[in-house]
């Protein structure tokens, strides 16, 4: 007879009985409570990125006052002021030729043409730009130079061509007397976007 077919003594198969039932209650409380930790774990990770977001946030409203302080700084300087008015491109072109016909006849330049250049795109900006030729001597010319470069709104110089009116070889000026240029000039601006249309 084999040696697992012999009945057990009955103290001994009493204690397998109650192992067998604090195993089978050990088992049966595992699987009952297993999802209750697994719940709390769950909820404790959740509170804790919480408590984290909630650290964050309060830290980023301690900053309030110093952010609105900076926020004011910036409104008190008036970026606006460094573009063209007007939004529109064909306004801003007339604008961008108004600046530049003022600088130059101010400053006894004589315009003999003018003429707008098709408007960019610049992120979400617009660059509108005019070509213009125009007379002046050399001192006028660099007064009006200074005047377009220290304006506001800035003006852009994108190109110059200078070239003088008296080409020929042996030319010399009358003395006191400053010879005109042709010069050829190309001035660019940005205005800031059109309002959205609701």
């Amino acid at each position: 007879m084999s040696t697992l077919t012999l009945p057990l003594p009955p103290g001994q198969s009493r204690a397998v009985a109650v192992a067998l039932l604090a195993l089978a209650v050990l088992i049966g409380a595992a699987l009952l409570l297993a999802p209750f930790v697994l719940l709390h774990r769950h909820y404790d990770a959740a509170i804790e990125s919480l408590q984290e977001r909630i650290a964050v946030y309060r830290r980023t409203a301690a900053q309030t006052p110093e952010l609105k302080r900076a926020l004011d700084m910036l409104r008190s300087k008036d970026g606006r002021r460094f573009f063209l008015q007007n939004t529109a491109p064909n306004l801003a072109s007339a604008e961008l030729q108004d600046l530049v016909r003022a600088a130059i006849e101010n400053n006894n330049g004589r315009i003999t043409t003018i003429q707008t250049a098709q408007p960019r795109e610049d992120g979400k900006f617009k660059q509108v730009g005019i070509n213009v030729q125009f007379f002046a001597s050399t001192p006028n010319l660099q007064k009006i130079l200074y005047a377009l470069e220290t304006q506001t709104p800035y003006a852009l110089i994108e190109s110059l061509t200078v070239r003088p009116l008296n080409a020929f070889r042996g030319f010399k000026p009358v003395p006191g007397n400053e010879p005109e240029l042709s010069v050829l000039l190309d001035v660019s601006a940005f205005a800031l976007p059109e309002p959205q249309k609701k």
